[in-house]
């Protein structure tokens, strides 16, 4: 046989272990034996003649950038290729995690309280009995001015001024740890006699 038949004999099988590459698991031999048909077929193209083995060497140049792009824009979608990848994830909430202290700043959105801090453009504010670390959707917002809730980011509250009318007894709430301490509770360090 000539050697341009050969030549395009080893550029079909180089092509075909090239997408065969991507749906068998060999450990890279099959990437090996691609290379060694695609470089065969160059040599061979060139013992046939100077314009031929150029015209294989460009072809090559061409069509393995063209079948890799093909072989990973469908290799997902193949059965090999679900198995071994991780679905992409349908919407962004699929990535954040399932913990009860995140799932429950979900809660939260569109509750009032309070700002503790200066807000530039982060700070803390206090909702519904607890401090949580919060960060103004828009403008600068001063200490004790109302705020609502408008949505969680990366368990931060997204916060901006509540301008509706509000009883600062709604927004204040005493947890258990500003409440004065009850009055009978004897004192440790009191000697016996005082002790009472």
């Amino acid at each position: 046989m000539d050697y341009f038949i050969w030549a395009l004999i080893l550029l079909a099988l180089g092509l075909f272990f090239l997408v065969l590459e991507f749906f068998v698991p060999s450990g890279g031999m099959l990437g090996l034996l691609c290379g060694l048909s695609l470089i065969g077929s160059v040599v061979l193209g060139f013992m046939s003649g100077s314009n031929t083995g150029a015209v294989f060497l460009l072809g090559i140049m061409v069509l393995v950038p063209g079948v890799l792009f093909a072989a990973v824009h469908y290799w997902p979608e193949t059965a090999i290729g679900k198995l071994i990848l991780i679905p992409r994830p349908s919407h962004a909430d699929e990535v954040l995690p399932e913990t009860v202290a995140y799932r429950g700043l979900q809660a939260l959105v569109g509750k009032r309280g309070v700002a503790k801090s200066l807000m530039l453009p982060g700070g803390i504010v206090h909702v519904e009995g607890h401090n949580y670390d919060a960060i103004s959707e828009g403008a600068s917002i001063e200490a004790g001015q109302p705020i609502i809730v408008v949505q969680i980011s990366t368990q931060r509250l997204i916060v901006r001024v509540d301008d509706r009318p509000f009883e600062p007894a709604q927004l204040v709430q005493t947890s258990p740890a500003d409440a004065p301490l009850p009055a009978d509770i004897e004192d440790p360090f009191a000697e016996e006699g005082t002790k009472g």
